[in-house]
């Protein structure tokens, strides 16, 4: 229940830094590197999810939060004072890859 409720919680988070009108009026330290709070982002909401929702597949995993990446930038897109970066989703995929490796090693020990 609270891998579910951090899950979501993260989840909201999220999304409300990828839609606020004006990304830079944020402090610095959360609007300094864009591609890096992407990375850090998808790492964090990756390990969330999977212990969240341990019966569903990783392949599930990396779908779901793939097109939660891409809904981001389509989102993005059509806002007036944002733009949609395809490296952005890039690196949410290196997030991704990156929280299933270390997952991976953890649970083979």
């Amino acid at each position: 229940m609270i891998a579910k409720l951090l899950f979501f919680s993260a989840l909201t988070v999220i999304t409300v830094l990828a839609f606020l009108p004006n990304y830079n009026a944020l402090p610095d330290v959360v609007s300094f590197s864009d591609v890096l709070n992407h990375f850090l982002a998808f790492l964090v909401l990756t390990f969330l999810f999977k212990f969240a929702y341990p019966a569903l597949k990783n392949i599930l995993h990396v779908i779901l939060l793939t097109l939660y990446a891409v809904f981001i930038e389509i989102v993005q897109y059509f806002l007036p004072t944002r733009y949609a970066d395809p490296v952005d989703i890039l690196f949410d995929m290196f997030g991704i890859a990156l929280a299933y490796a270390i997952i991976s090693k953890k649970f083979k020990r």
